[in-house]
């Protein structure tokens, strides 16, 4: 708080008839500060307040100790001070500069309640408490002093005399909800049983039509293992309003607690036909039946019953959309899934959450083109998530948009932040796009750049390694990342393949027969089956290398040369 500045300073204006001598003597305040001096305390003190606004926090404390070095008794200083170190978190230094701007003026309340501040800061709650009783002398009909002081009652353990202020505070003020509501849990606190439960009805006597008081007053009952006065509560609210679904959902609890579970469901299926259950209680609660769905085949069926009726009542709700998603891919039903996801976005694009699950679900389900238009369209909403950019790289690749997607997947590495697996999912899908585009160097570079971060990806060496066979470069390094990708997962038929392959290119046909071989027989995949038959018409097995194109021609697949070779029964290298 910036108070006046005249008052702070204790300064008076001059009138034009003192002021007229060519030479002035210098003057003195009450405080025996000359004029020069009070000018100096009144330029740092303008400047430190500025400089606090600004937040230049370390300029404003200098200031503010030039103004000190002027005036060392001045409060209003040793306020501002007690203010920046207690924003600063140095405790000691503002209690000290708290304690004395307050003793220096008991009746400034903003004083006083720095000096509070800095005193629970640090745990001093006694005494945090006689500054309150100080400033309710002075202000005795500020409602939020006495709040304050029975507060720091009950932070000093002190229940009895939290309990009697709130009281006080109720007696001068009236009867209130946050006051009733503080008095019962100290007398919880002092376990004062009787005393909790005429509150509580004084409660609801208060306002006899507002339900929850009476779940609170049955609520407490339950905690005391007195059920009969629970349910009599619960049926005199029900009386009042027996649509309500608070009681509803509190009955529920009521039943769960004594594991009565046909009337758990009940009361909990009454509460979510009711439309004015709010959409967030609803999803919270069959959040709770995400887990249990696995544990039996009741609470799936509930779960069910209870999603589907939020979905009637609630059918532009994304939340509810989402949460049915949720479960679907619980069941392994993707496409539904990825349905009721896109139903939210449609429904709220806000959640980033939301439009993760969908893209993620497309990708999954292999939906490239639904993925590069959602990705496209979540890379404008949430420009600084990575994995928006990720999704639209990968399904622009597929598509072969490849330009599209270096551009995504390059954009996309600024907003990767501590998150290696990811990072190194960026550069492997960055070399795929680079090579497919035949920008080889930059290719290289990417995957040069994963292998930094986990020099042992099998994937990544594997697919390295391919990428230099089929060019004819760099065969050695090929054959290393090659043979590593097999020591680490032996029998992968497409990292055979590779490395048989690259043997292939070095002219070791005999090696390269012996890798191929296997691959084959873990899965005549068609690329494999060709690279077999080379490697056997190499070898001048040239009846078995036809079959083996011929089966890769069958499978769907093969180079553009397959059919030539089928055609000639030779190889053209």
């Amino acid at each position: 708080m910036i108070l006046p500045l005249l008052a702070v300073l204790g300064l008076s204006c001059k009138s034009k008839k003192q002021t007229t001598s060519s030479v002035k003597e210098p003057t003195v305040n009450s405080k025996g500060i000359s004029e020069e001096n009070q000018t100096k305390f009144a330029f740092y003190f303008v400047e430190g307040c500025k400089d606090r606004m600004k937040g230049n926090i370390e300029l404003a404390e200098n200031d503010f100790k030039e103004c000190l070095k002027i005036d060392p008794s001045s409060a209003a200083v040793k306020y501002e001070l007690g203010n920046i170190y207690r924003f600063n978190g140095l405790y000691d230094n503002a209690l000290k500069y708290g304690k004395e701007c307050a003793n220096a003026d008991p009746k400034n309340e903003w004083y006083q309640l720095l000096y509070i501040e800095c005193l629970h800061n640090k745990r001093q709650f006694a005494l945090a408490a006689d500054v309150y009783a100080r400033l309710i002398k002075n202000y005795p009909f500020r409602s939020e002093f006495y709040e304050g002081l029975a507060a720091e009652y009950m932070y000093s353990g002190n229940y009895e005399k939290s309990y009697k202020t709130f009281d006080e505070l109720e007696k001068k003020f009236g009867q209130n909800e946050a006051f009733t509501l503080n008095k019962i849990k100290l007398l919880k606190q002092l376990k004062k049983t009787s005393e909790v439960e005429v509150e509580f009805k004084k409660l609801i006597a208060s306002n006899p039509n507002e339900i929850r008081y009476y779940t609170y007053l049955s609520e407490f009952y339950q905690e005391i293992n007195q059920n009969d006065k629970a349910m009599s509560t619960y049926q005199e609210a029900l009386k009042r309003d027996s649509k309500n679904p608070i009681i509803h959902l509190a009955l529920a609890d009521y039943y769960k607690s004594i594991n009565d579970k046909e009337n758990f469901y009940k009361e909990l299926k009454i509460a979510f036909e009711n439309p004015d259950l709010d959409v967030d209680t609803k999803v919270k609660i069959l959040s709770s039946y995400y887990e249990l769905i696995d544990t039996s085949d009741e609470y799936k069926q509930q779960a069910n019953e209870l999603l589907a009726i939020s979905i009637k009542l609630h059918p532009s709700s994304a939340e509810i959309h989402s949460m049915h998603a949720d479960f679907l891919i619980k069941e392994k039903k993707l496409v539904e899934a990825r349905n009721e996801y896109e139903e939210a976005i449609k429904l709220d694009k806000s959640s980033y959450g939301i439009w993760n699950q969908l893209m993620s679900l497309e990708a999954e389900l292999g939906e490239y083109k639904s993925l590069e238009a959602h990705s496209s369209e979540a890379m404008e909403l949430f420009p600084n998530q990575a994995l928006t950019y990720f999704f639209n790289g990968i399904s622009n690749s597929t598509l072969k948009n490849y330009t599209k997607s270096i551009t995504s997947l390059t954009d996309g590495l600024e907003f990767v932040y501590n998150n290696n697996p990811l990072l190194l999912s960026f550069y492997q899908s960055l070399g795929d796009a680079y090579n497919a585009n035949k920008e080889y160097a930059k290719s290289d570079k990417a995957y040069d750049d994963a292998l930094k971060i986990d020099p042992d990806n099998a994937s990544i060496l594997n697919n390295y390694a391919y990428f230099l066979s089929l060019r004819k470069e760099k065969l050695e390094k090929a054959e290393k990342f090659s043979r590593r990708s097999n020591e680490l997962e032996p029998n992968n038929r497409s990292y055979l393949d590779t490395y048989g392959w690259i043997l292939y290119q070095q002219g070791k046909y005999k090696e390269a027969e012996v890798w191929l071989s296997r691959a084959v027989k873990i899965g005549n995949k068609s690329a494999i089956a060709e690279h077999y038959g080379d490697v056997l018409y190499k070898l001048d097995r040239k009846e078995e290398a036809l079959k083996y194109w011929m089966d890769a021609k069958a499978s769907g697949g093969g180079s553009e040369f397959l059919d030539k070779k089928i055609t000639e029964k030779k190889l053209n290298d």
